[in-house]
């Protein structure tokens, strides 16, 4: 009734010295200061996974050398009846995707369809909103980073932007900056911050940048379609205290 299942995630990076190695897990450590502002990031990715394998009993490590890529790896224990009841009931997307609702999609129907900017740097991420997004019938269009969303911005007329916070090249609340220096007060657009950052101080930095709304990471489609509704439906372009 039950199994152990064991994980391997390989990728091509920078590789990870083997003194660093052991530290990588902790919250807030990188292997190499460089990394956050070359790639971004906060440093709290790996603790969380490592959390969250023990909190499942499981054991998480990685094999790696500097230049060769990185091997992580994990096991935790799954239930398989269990497991094989909630895939079923997800369908072929997987136990997570997220089933229509059909009053919910009745609502949004009657709602017009927005043009919306994206500002992410991950690909995963970028391709989950684009899908949850679009399957409303929205309009999206990806900006890789900041400067490419305030570019965007500066070129296209959109009903909303949603942006995250850190990102390489620019960060969120700069581009926030720069595309409300731009502005004239008829044409503002409302932004909504999607970020892994919820502490209070972090919205009041987000409320100051000249940000309208915000969502934490890991984002929930019903907390994301109740922002765009407040700021750009009702008009409420005002980040709730």
């Amino acid at each position: 009734q039950s199994a152990w299942l064991h994980f391997w995630v390989r990728d091509t990076g920078v590789g990870i010295p083997a003194d660093k190695q052991s530290m990588i897990f902790d919250a807030f450590a990188q292997a190499d200061a460089s990394t956050t502002r070359e790639y971004g990031g906060t440093g709290l990715g790996l603790t969380i996974c490592s959390r969250i394998v023990a909190a499942m009993g499981g054991h998480i490590a990685v094999e790696s050398e500097p230049g060769c890529g990185s091997t992580f790896h994990f096991t935790v224990r799954a239930q398989m009846g269990a497991a094989l009841d909630a895939h079923a009931r997800a369908g072929p997307l997987g136990p997570h995707a997220r089933t229509i609702d059909p009053a919910r999609h009745a609502h949004d129907a009657k709602r017009p369809p927005l043009r919306l900017l994206l500002a992410e740097d991950n690909p995963v991420n970028q391709k989950l909103a684009v899908k949850l997004l679009t399957t409303r019938g929205h309009v999206v269009r990806v900006a890789n980073n900041g400067r490419e969303a305030v570019e965007a911005a500066q070129h296209e007329r959109f009903d909303a932007i949603l942006m995250d916070l850190q990102m390489p090249v620019m960060g969120g609340i700069e581009a926030c900056n720069a595309i409300r220096a731009a502005e004239t007060a008829p044409s503002r657009v409302p932004i909504i911050a999607i970020t892994a950052h919820a502490m209070d101080r972090d919205r009041d930095l987000c409320l100051a940048s000249g940000m309208d709304g915000f969502v934490s990471k890991p984002v929930r489609i019903d907390v994301l379609m109740s922002e765009l509704d407040r700021v750009v439906y009702s008009g409420d372009a005002t980040l709730a205290a």
